[in-house]
C-alpha cells in the first residue's frame, strides 16, 4: 500500500523510521518495504530561494526529491546572460533527473531553486543502486522521465509561439499546482526570471490578470483567486502537460 501525506517543511537532518510521511509524489506511491530501503540514503534539506542547486557542465552528485517549492530548470539564451526556464519540478518529481539515465549525469541548464521550500536529498551513486534494487523506484521515475520530457517540449513550444500573458497565466497555474494552495511567495522578478522577459512587460501583465479578478499581487506574494478564470486566459500548454503528468504518475 502506498504511504504519505505530509512532511515537515524545516530543518535539514536525516530520515527516521518515526518521521512524519511523505509529499513527494514519487517517493509516497512506493510501499513501505520499497521506502525502507531508501530511508537510510535520504536526508531532508531546505531549499533557499533563488538557490541554485547544480549548473551547466556540474558533475550532479545528488537528486532532489522536492517535498515543497519550486526548482526550475533555466536555459542561458546566450543574450546578456538572459534565461529562460524550460522545466518546471514540484512534489511531483526529482531534480537531477538525468541520473535516471546516467551514471555520471553532467548538468546541462541551471536548476535553480525559485519557490522556497523543502526536499529529500540522496547520493547519485546511492540513487543508482536503488534504481537496480528496487523495480518499483525504477518504474515511477522513468514514468516522471517521460512526463518531464513532454514539459520541457511543450515549455519550448509555447514560449516560441504564445504571447506573454498566455504564458505568465500558465505558468501561474502550474506554479499553484506544486504549491498546493492559492498563495505563493512570487516576486515580479521572480516572473521575469522564469519567463526570460523583462520585469516592466511582467508588471503589465500582472496588472492585467489582477483587474480581470484572477490573481492578487503584492509584498512578495501573489494569490490566484480565480483558478477557472486564469486557464480561460492561459494558453493550452498547461492542461496539456497537466493531464501527461496525472496519466504518467498515477498510482499503480
Amino acid at each position: 500500500m502506498p504511504i504519505g501525506v505530509e512532511w515537515p517543511a524545516i530543518g535539514s537532518a536525516p530520515v527516521s523510521a518515526g518521521a512524519p510521511l511523505l509529499r513527494n509524489r514519487l517517493l509516497a506511491a512506493l510501499a513501505q518495504s520499497d521506502f525502507d530501503n531508501l530511508r537510510p540514503h535520504l536526508t531532508l534539506v531546505g531549499l533557499v530561494g533563488d538557490q541554485t542547486l547544480f549548473g551547466p557542465g556540474e558533475v550532479i552528485e545528488h537528486v532532489y526529491f522536492v517535498e515543497q517549492g519550486v526548482v526550475s530548470l533555466v536555459a542561458d539564451t546566450g543574450a546578456d546572460d538572459v534565461g529562460i526556464e524550460v522545466g518546471m519540478i514540484g512534489r511531483e518529481g526529482m531534480a537531477g533527473v538525468a541520473s535516471v539515465i546516467s551514471d555520471r549525469p553532467i548538468a546541462f541548464h541551471h536548476t535553480r531553486v525559485q519557490m522556497p521550500g523543502s526536499a529529500l536529498r540522496m547520493p547519485v551513486a546511492c540513487f543508482r543502486r536503488l534504481l537496480g534494487s528496487v523495480p518499483a523506484l525504477r518504474e515511477r521515475c522513468l514514468c516522471y522521465l517521460d512526463a518531464f520530457v513532454i514539459q520541457i517540449a511543450q515549455t519550448g513550444a509555447c514560449n516560441g509561439r504564445h504571447h506573454l500573458p498566455e504564458r505568465c497565466a500558465c505558468w501561474l497555474l502550474a506554479a499553484c499546482d506544486r504549491a498546493e494552495g492559492p498563495e505563493m511567495p512570487l516576486t515580479h522578478d521572480t516572473l521575469s526570471a522564469a519567463l526570460g522577459v523583462r520585469r516592466s512587460g511582467i508588471t503589465i501583465t500582472i496588472g492585467a490578470l489582477q483587474e480581470a479578478g484572477f490573481i492578487r499581487s503584492g509584498r512578495g506574494k501573489t494569490v490566484v483567486l480565480d483558478h477557472a478564470g486564469l486557464e480561460r486566459a492561459a494558453c493550452g500548454c498547461y492542461r496539456l502537460v497537466r493531464n501527461q503528468f496525472d496519466r504518467l504518475l498515477a498510482c499503480p
